[in-house]
């Protein structure tokens, strides 16, 4: 039987969830829209019912509800779910402070109500065949740099940091499974509402592993990729790219050795599965409130990748010249 599913928000990315959930055709069908644009009625076929107040949503008979609404509205609709006992997915990021993350954690794990945050790069094919290909190696992964830059989009409801980091975040946190040990941050130059429209990110995690991560809305270029060096490799993730993962002999310890630069040779890695990232995160969920794996789900992640946000925040924040080491421990790190 199809999963019956409510969307609440319907901006850019919610018309991409419309879309996505039409595609997977019989495994769910969108059963109510909340909308506060009548207009949106015309993007769903009948009889999907049109809302205009997401409380409407919770109180239905569908079995999840995706939250698809500006950051700042994410906490009082997630815990609204919550407390109905409605499986839900939520996009990131989770929320935007570190005490409001925390709370609906432990709200969540009390719960034990099905809930799926939408660090959407996690499901992106790609990134998950170069996931299993470090496992496979058992090789130490030594560096990894993560890039995610556009021009725009340009909106005063959530800063460059919160709207594109999380991306950056998650990844290098799946990558790794713990929290770092240190972060340091340089942003500049600031918007209207004074926030960073570019970043640069250093998270040091135990064992010397470091991760550099370049995220913002000011580059001509558009760019998600994503380099991770082992011992004896160079995997690189780009998602723009038509091979969108390759693989490279590396010798990470000889590197400095010959002052003859290293050309690379890389190798495609084919991806297990077509899908575009959404629907495979849509899939994943509606597999695993049938069942199946549940790994991603929950919000420990969330919660970590918010700390990480505002950890960066209160750093930018506190000095003029936003060029900020920031010594932190966050939950988990030993």
């Amino acid at each position: 039987m199809a999963a019956r599913l409510g969307l609440i928000g319907v901006g850019r990315w919610g018309k991409t969830y419309i879309q996505t959930v039409l595609s997977l055709g019989s495994r769910c069908r969108l059963t109510h829209l909340v909308t506060s644009n009548p207009k949106n009625a015309a993007l769903v076929p009948y009889p999907v019912k049109v809302l205009a107040d997401w409380r409407d949503a919770v109180r239905t008979e569908c079995d999840a509800i995706i939250i698809a609404t500006p950051a700042h509205s994410h906490a009082e609709i997630l815990q609204a779910c919550v407390d109905a006992g409605k499986a839900c997915i939520v996009e990131k990021p989770l929320c935007l402070d570190v005490a409001t993350a925390e709370r609906l954690h432990e709200r969540v794990q009390a719960s034990g109500v099905p809930v799926l945050v939408d660090h959407t790069q996690l499901f992106n094919p790609a990134y998950q065949a170069l996931k299993q290909s470090v496992h496979d190696s058992s090789e130490t992964i030594r560096v990894i740099l993560s890039e995610g830059m556009a021009l725009g989009p340009f909106q005063t409801s959530g800063s460059a940091l919160w709207e594109w980091c999380p991306h950056d975040f998650s990844l290098s946190l799946d990558l790794m499974g713990q929290a770092p040990r240190y972060v340091a941050v340089l942003g500049g130059p600031t918007d209207s509402q004074g926030a960073c429209e570019l970043l640069s990110v250093r998270l040091d995690f135990p064992n010397g592993v470091c991760a550099w991560i370049q995220s913002g809305r000011l580059s001509p270029h558009k760019r998600r990729n994503l380099s991770v060096f082992t011992e004896r490799h160079l995997y690189l993730f780009d998602d723009l790219a038509s091979d969108k993962l390759t693989v490279s002999p590396w010798n990470f310890a000889g590197r400095s050795t010959t002052d003859i630069p290293e050309a690379l040779s890389p190798r495609s890695i084919p991806s297990t599965s077509a899908r575009l990232p959404l629907a495979n995160m849509l899939t994943y969920f509606l597999d695993g409130l049938a069942g199946g794996d549940r790994r991603y789900f929950g919000t420990a992640l969330a919660v970590e990748v918010c700390r990480l946000l505002g950890l960066c925040e209160a750093a930018l924040t506190h000095e003029a010249t936003s060029a900020v080491p920031a010594g932190s421990q966050p939950r988990g790190a030993e």
